[in-house]
């Protein structure tokens, strides 16, 4: 079954499921800022052995694919993710987003593995890797709908391309690069960012290790050293992103970073980076710390 796609609509995520809502404008002329949200659709999420790669979803009061009951109860799989955390076995969503272009929802999961399901709540492709058995922390698109990173808690990157091949619904993605240096091993990388202009030929990465990090995007195979380390604050695990990129010149963009471990009196400080290209040594880039950072409270 399909569903109209709202103009404009919000993401939003709660244990096992990902809903949808539509954002309707007022009417022209309320000097008054409301928005009206409508439930879409709904998406769970269970085990991918399940029927439909482990999802389900509801529009309206009725679900589709697999019943609301047998989305909790119908997997073979014994593990539970999370340990005594976690007595019903529930696979938690910990990021998602559609992507225009190809016309696909991307959600990272705590079992490991990421979900791409179409517009018609049909699971498309299931990505993971032999071995894994780590939650994945986020995950992120280009602005292509080809290419697509998703962020390990090991400190691990997966580069994966997406082939939407001949426009028929067939889904075929290949992993392209492990990025396995840069962060510390063990411990989680929260983010990651296509940057670099129109081909966005970089990416960020940033974790609880505070360091921010700046790779070859187009990497091919396992990579054990990111191009630069823009930021490193042991004492500072870095949460959130934020990227102004520059036209031409010298400034190559500035960086907004948040996050800390602690907030006193005036919050938690958020930094701001120029990141500019070193003369004296072509391809490689630098962040120097904007004078003025102010506190985000």
């Amino acid at each position: 079954m399909d569903v109209d796609r709202p103009q404009h609509a919000i993401l939003t995520s709660c244990n096992d499921c990902v809903y949808v809502w539509s954002l309707s404008k007022p009417p022209d002329g309320n000097s008054e800022v409301e928005f009206d949200l409508s439930a879409v659709m709904t998406f769970r999420f269970t085990h991918a052995d399940s029927a439909n790669g482990g999802v389900s979803f509801r529009i309206g009061d009725e679900w589709f694919e697999t019943s609301e009951q047998g989305m909790l109860h119908s997997s073979t799989t014994e593990k539970a993710f999370g340990g005594h955390r976690n007595p019903d076995n529930m696979v938690y969503v910990f990021d998602s987003s559609y992507n225009e272009a190809n016309g696909l929802l991307g959600v990272a999961l705590s079992d490991g593995t990421l979900r791409l399901v179409n517009s018609r709540g049909v699971c498309v492709s299931v990505l993971s890797l032999p071995g894994c058995e780590s939650h994945l922390t986020s995950f992120s698109w280009d602005s292509s709908g080809t290419r697509l990173v998703s962020c390990v808690a090991t400190g691990h990157m997966v580069l994966w391309h997406v082939d939407s091949g001949d426009g028929r619904g067939q889904i075929r993605v290949e992993c392209t690069s492990v990025l396995c240096g840069g962060h510390e091993i063990g411990r989680p990388i929260f983010g990651g960012r296509y940057i670099g202009g129109k081909d966005e030929d970089l990416l960020l990465s940033w974790g609880v290790d505070g360091k921010l990090c700046v790779w070859d995007s187009r990497s091919r195979g396992e990579i054990y050293q990111p191009i630069a380390t823009l930021v490193g604050k042991s004492d500072y695990p870095i949460y959130a992103v934020d990227v102004a990129e520059a036209a031409e010149g010298a400034l190559i963009g500035r960086i907004a970073i948040g996050g800390g471990n602690d907030g006193g009196f005036l919050g938690v400080p958020a930094f701001i980076y120029d990141v500019k290209q070193k003369e004296d040594d072509f391809g490689m880039v630098e962040a120097k710390e904007n004078d003025s950072p102010a506190p985000a409270k």
